[in-house]
């Protein structure tokens, strides 16, 4: 998870979905903005941008969208990862990551736990921003009176240029296909690397090779681990993205699971949440 401090300045900026009071002290307000995956901490004066990731910040717009609703967790997971299938330990990792962004992981009284329930944000901490009002509209004019001959010009009134105008729309969707088709060309491709232990397959993914050296040296313990989790093949697939690591893990039926862990609890995974990726 990524964090800058910066100070507060004037910036263009979308109206968050919401606001949420935070358990850090010094008055700290948290305001949620999905659109760009992120929660802005707001205290003395100062700015704290965290970055949630996708499923991260799903995951809190669900929760936020009714405060005070109990939600379940299969409607939690279906919502955050609606792409794929993960465990309910990819669940209870982004839920733990919230409550630490939010100051709330030792009384969890902003994002509660009922049992056998869900998960509900508590409306004494959170409140979503009202919608903007509607300006008032005018009365549409009336129609306007036109005559026979608006309507059925003489034919000699086409001007010999008339095809250059008929032609124009044409013309624009050709070189807007052509323009899309010149950026999809320009979008970088993933790094990749695979290995192959015994029946287990690794694959690692990023979009700078540097990094993708980096993360084949700091995963080299976890893969040792993953491989022997089971006797079956299985193909592990790793990758990193703002501050978060993902492994996918699928067998040879095709069935996959995703566990998501932050960068700081990599080396903390116990051998309960890496058996809860295998299918």
């Amino acid at each position: 998870m990524h964090m800058s401090q910066i100070p507060q300045a004037p910036e263009v900026r979308p109206a968050p979905l919401g606001s949420i009071r935070t358990g850090l002290g010094d008055g700290c307000i948290a305001h949620f903005h999905p659109e760009l995956y992120q929660l802005v901490l707001r205290r003395d004066g100062y700015e704290e941008k965290v970055e949630l990731g996708f499923s991260g910040s799903r995951l809190l717009e669900r929760l936020m969208r009714e405060p005070g609703e109990v939600v379940a967790r299969d409607e939690l997971l279906s919502h955050a990862w609606s792409d794929r299938v993960v465990g309910q330990g990819s669940l209870n990792q982004q839920i733990y990551t919230l409550r630490q962004v939010l100051g709330d992981e030792k009384r969890r009284e902003i994002i509660q736990t009922l049992p056998r329930r869900g998960y509900m944000l508590n409306p004494q901490y959170a409140s979503r921003t009202p919608p903007p009002k509607a300006e008032p509209t005018q009365a549409p004019e009336p129609p306007k009176a036109i005559s026979l001959d608006e309507i059925l010009p003489p034919a000699r009134r086409q001007r010999p240029l008339d095809w250059i105008a008929m032609a124009t729309p044409l013309l624009l969707i050709v070189l807007t296909l052509a323009a899309a088709l010149h950026l999809f060309s320009q979008q970088p491709r993933l790094a990749r690397e695979e290995t192959s232990v015994g029946n287990k397959h690794f694959i690692y993914l990023d979009a700078d090779h540097d990094r993708l050296r980096q993360l084949r040296e700091r995963t080299a313990e976890l893969s040792v681990r993953l491989g022997a989790l089971s006797t079956a093949a299985m193909n592990f697939t790793l990758s990193r993205h703002a501050g978060f690591y993902e492994i996918a893990c699928s067998d040879a039926d095709g069935a996959t699971r995703l566990l998501v862990v932050h960068q700081d609890r990599l080396a903390a995974l116990d051998i309960g949440q890496l058996r809860s990726c295998l299918p």
